[in-house]
């Protein structure tokens, strides 16, 4: 059971800015679960007309053309007006977002980060611990949705009752995230099957000891540690079959790369870069070259927690982002 709060019904004010809710990429390697960045890519929600006659239904326009699976905006929506029961107008919004799918960049976080900031929008705001317990109920785990709502770089667990606990803190702005993304969707559900139940102690503990490594590390800024605390025993080995080009990144070298990973679920991967970073995102692009994968490069900034306004409205710059087919 999730968590509980009581709201009252406000004037919806249709005059507010755009529900704006950026993309995230989590595990960071040993982080499995835990550790997720935001980044400048956006799921932007518009609130286009009132259904006073048609309470609660969310008729949903897709800018980007048709959309096919779960509508992850209206199942948080529903999901936080059955739990707090206030009634609401039907609506009818538009969607445009810059967040692939089923890319492992979060967007099913997006998109019920926006559920919830639109429920927000038409009754009171919600406490983070609620929008985030909310949100790891559809979601399933709290990592991308603590990124989308906290900014930066962010650390979350999920308690047995179902309540989140998170803390953000500012991503180093000198660190780029290159994101490759081959043409081949995954579902995170799917990468999910392929993990084993349980792992020996020896695993369990080399994952912890590199996590801990790893957010020190990008606390003090001794990124020359990156490599090593990016690696993981727990995740990446079982999901690499279903991920082109995965063992030949983490294997990369280049002067300015600090450490490479798989994005989310995949099947994008992660570059971490400071200063050549064009050069190391072509590097990366040759590996998809050789296999004949199309694809997608995105070098990325972080979307930090100054940034993260509490309506999700930010004004974001476009990120660099660079198709090959």
């Amino acid at each position: 059971m999730g968590p509980r709060a009581h709201l009252k019904m406000m004037t919806p004010d249709f005059h507010s800015p755009d529900i704006v809710v950026p993309a995230s990429t989590s595990n960071l390697g040993s982080g499995f679960d835990a550790l997720s960045v935001a980044v400048k890519l956006y799921t932007r929600v518009r609130l286009i007309e009132r259904l006073p006659s048609s309470s609660g239904v969310v008729r949903t326009e897709f800018v980007d053309g048709q959309f096919s699976g779960e509508n992850r905006i209206e199942t948080a929506f529903q999901l936080a007006r059955a739990r707090f029961g206030v009634e609401v107008p039907g609506i009818r919004i538009e969607v445009q977002s810059d967040v692939p799918r089923r890319a492992g960049l979060g967007s099913s976080a997006t998109a019920t980060i926006a559920g919830l900031r639109l429920y927000e929008m038409l009754t009171a705001p919600l406490p983070v611990p609620h929008l985030l317990g909310l949100a790891a109920e559809v979601e399933g785990h709290p990592d991308n949705a603590a990124a989308a709502v906290l900014g930066g770089i962010t650390a979350s667990c999920q308690c047995d009752d179902g309540h989140v606990m998170a803390l953000s803190w500012r991503w180093p702005p000198e660190i780029r995230l290159i994101v490759a993304t081959p043409d081949v969707p995954l579902d995170t559900s799917h990468a999910r099957t392929v993990l084993p139940k349980s792992m020996d102690l020896q695993d369990a503990v080399f994952n912890l000891q590199r996590a801990v490594l790893l957010v020190r590390a990008l606390e003090c800024g001794d990124y020359g540690v990156l490599r090593e605390a990016m690696r993981d025993r727990w995740h990446q080995p079982f999901r690499a079959p279903l991920v082109p080009a995965l063992a030949e990144a983490l294997a990369l070298e280049h002067p300015s790369l600090l450490g490479v990973c798989l994005s989310g679920a995949g099947p994008s991967i992660l570059a971490l870069a400071a200063g050549q970073v064009s050069d190391v995102a072509t590097l990366i692009g040759t590996l998809y070259d050789r296999l004949s994968v199309p694809h997608t490069i995105r070098i990325l900034e972080a979307h930090q927690p100054e940034d993260a306004g509490t309506a999700g409205a930010v004004s974001a710059r476009p990120s660099e982002s660079v198709t090959r087919s």
